[in-house]
């Protein structure tokens, strides 16, 4: 899902958000799970989880009723893979996503064992290039795979498709 409201992709790249966004990404948990998965307060959990809902970013999975007949409630986030519109983000969230893309892009071409010199400035295009194929399979088809890993294989391989197709190296 690829998020272009700006209010909501400061909202996603807050760090404790992002942990319970990658938890909730791949199962439903609730409040005292996701605490005791990342080691943090239930109110710490609970506000951050408000503002989550409020947004829309996750949704109200199921509510049970637990063993002592204390209802359980049970969140999810709304997409395994969520990612801020590139063009729309801050100057700040552009620049670490662009830091982000650089690595992968090094990792892809270490893999490839291209043993050519490649300068700063072309890294630089190819993750910006990188970056904006990432966001257009996402909007083509951000249901990947079965878990948030998978989709991310799944996007992942597919945007390096589209730029070995473009003769991007």
């Amino acid at each position: 899902m690829v998020i272009d409201d700006p209010e909501k992709i400061e909202i996603l790249n807050e760090p404790t958000r992002k942990q319970i966004l990658r938890l909730l990404s791949d199962r439903d948990m609730t409040l005292t799970q996701i605490a005791r998965e990342l080691d943090l307060s239930k109110r710490s959990v609970w506000y951050h989880l408000r503002v989550l809902l409020k947004r829309d970013l996750i949704t109200l999975a199921k509510k049970k009723i637990n063993v002592y007949g204390i209802e359980e409630k049970y969140y999810r986030a709304r997409a395994s893979v969520m990612i801020g519109h590139y063009a729309k983000s801050s100057k700040k969230i552009r620049g670490e996503t662009l830091e982000s893309s650089k690595d992968v892009v090094i990792g892809y071409l270490c893999a490839k064992k291209i043993h050519e010199p490649i300068s700063d400035e072309k890294i630089e295009r190819m993750a910006e290039q990188f970056t904006e194929t990432v966001q257009k399979v996402i909007e083509d088809d951000g249901r990947l795979g079965k878990t948030r890993n998978q989709t991310k294989l799944a996007i992942y391989r597919e945007a390096f498709k589209r730029l070995e197709e473009s003769k991007w190296i």
